[in-house]
């Protein structure tokens, strides 16, 4: 009776919690393979996103870097953009409305698709851990 209770115990768990077959939890900088040599920042994943989505071309040969105004195509203004971090706004903190470079920060400059991000802010001022989370 003992391994039939165990071989049910362990089906159900299986079943209900996915047991040591479960995928790990997606964090901010899992990321979502797309190819294999590339891999896509896991919100962009969960959009069901393609190479093509980004780089409007069926032949990876001819992809070249994106530049700001791709990301904003479907971000919005760099002003909304802003106005998303704009919590920041009171301690002058806010990396996309920046007492340096206001709203004209290029997005590379700290966001990254196919490798983890770096926080640009950080190069000088070393608190920013105080004021920012990890960059995604």
């Amino acid at each position: 009776m003992r391994p039939l209770f165990l071989t049910l115990m362990a089906l159900a768990g299986l079943w209900f919690g996915g047991g040591a077959l479960a995928e790990p939890p997606v964090t901010a900088m899992t990321p979502v393979s797309t190819a294999a040599s590339h891999s896509l920042k896991p919100h962009h994943g969960k959009l069901g996103f393609t190479c093509e989505n980004c780089h409007q071309g069926k032949d990876p040969k001819q992809y070249q870097r994106l530049k700001t105004e791709d990301c904003l195509a479907c971000h919005g203004s760099a002003q909304k953009v802003a106005n998303r971090t704009r919590f920041m706004d009171a301690n002058h903190t806010n990396p996309h409305n920046s007492l340096h470079d206001k709203l004209d920060l290029d997005c590379y400059e700290c966001h990254a698709e196919h490798k983890p991000s770096q926080n640009l802010c950080q190069t000088c001022h070393d608190n920013t851990r105080d004021w920012f989370g990890p960059t995604p």
